[in-house]
């Protein structure tokens, strides 16, 4: 009998305190949040929130920015992510790393004349001439990127022996850009728009990726693969508007409001800002197979993975697909 009262006296405390955990229980939460660079594989995110064409589809983009990728991946891999933009060397690093992943879209290079790098002699440099003069000279790059597997493509095609192609790692743009340009290094491959700035400098072209028989880079966006369980339909939602934004950049690339996202978020040097070009896109475009395969092929011979992972380990098709078009 003593129990049933005990019972009956804290049956109102243990409901209040039941109501308070339903009050704080979490809220399911279904906003996007992506990684992304300030470089032009970035700008249709951007211009999509801009434009509007997320909240017409009626879900949440958190477009967060990182100064380095480094940082940008270590998010992704503790959860603070569901999505990020890279390139697809580092795709299958972070596969390899046991972060489930798959590549829903190309961002930037599904036509080898988008997203530009360029192989560049230092300013000056007269043993310099063409890229066969490169030979044994210490090229600046980032150790085990998809500017280290550049340097190799482009210097293998052009002729050069395995101990021909030497390397010297400046992980950091800025001060591969700053080392080239006072001569510090003889040679570097850099990236648009630091790659324009150093020719304007002065720097020399020994190789443009824009301009070789096959395309070598590519950038793509990806998503968790519990993201994509969870919140398929946001994620479709997210890249259509990512479309969306592609097909009204390439319409309008000299429109005042392209023009100010560019040189707003995807950090343009001043000195460019009249001749830089506003890139082109291709949406609803996957990645290269071929190009796919020879990267995860190069992270193995490199010792930087144990496995090639297959087209379907790496790429989920569905949210290219015109039929799931808002």
């Amino acid at each position: 009998m003593l129990k049933k009262i005990l019972f009956l006296a804290l049956l109102p405390c243990l409901c209040i305190g039941l109501a308070a955990c339903a009050r704080k229980a979490p809220v399911p939460d279904n906003t996007v949040k992506i990684g992304l660079l300030a470089i032009d594989d970035s700008l249709p995110f951007f211009v999509a929130e801009q434009k509007g064409f997320f909240a017409a589809r009626g879900v949440k983009a958190e477009l967060i920015p990182f100064g380095s990728a480094n940082d940008k991946e270590t998010a992704l891999e503790a959860g603070a992510l569901d999505g990020d933009m890279t390139d697809l060397v580092v795709a299958v690093l972070l596969k390899k790393g046991d972060t489930d992943i798959k590549v829903v879209s190309v961002a930037l290079g599904a036509e080898k004349t988008e997203g530009r790098f360029m192989l560049l002699a230092a300013p000056g440099n007269s043993g310099a001439a063409t890229i066969g003069d490169l030979k044994g000279v210490p090229i600046a790059i980032g150790n085990n990127t998809v500017i280290h597997y550049l340097c190799e493509k482009l210097t293998s095609s052009a002729g050069f022996g395995e101990d021909e192609i030497i390397t010297q790692n400046i992980p950091d743009l800025g001060l591969r850009l700053e080392a080239l340009l006072s001569n510090r290094i003889k040679a570097a491959i850099l990236p648009d728009p630091l790659a324009s700035l150093a020719v304007l400098q002065g720097a020399g072209i020994m190789a443009d990726d824009t301009r070789v028989d096959e395309n070598l880079s590519q950038s793509g966006v990806l998503f968790t693969a519990s993201a994509i369980e969870c919140k398929e339909t946001e994620i479709q939602k997210v890249m259509d508007a990512c479309f969306e934004a592609m097909v009204f950049i390439n319409g309008n690339p000299d429109s005042r409001e392209v023009r100010n996202a560019l040189f707003e978020f995807c950090r343009i040097p001043e000195a460019l800002k009249d001749q830089y070009p506003t890139p082109s896109y291709t949406p609803r475009a996957l990645p290269d197979a071929a190009l796919l395969a020879d990267v995860t092929e190069w992270t193995v011979k490199k010792g930087l993975s144990d496995m090639v992972y297959s087209y379907e380990d790496m790429v989920d098709g569905r949210f290219v697909n015109p039929r799931h078009m808002s």
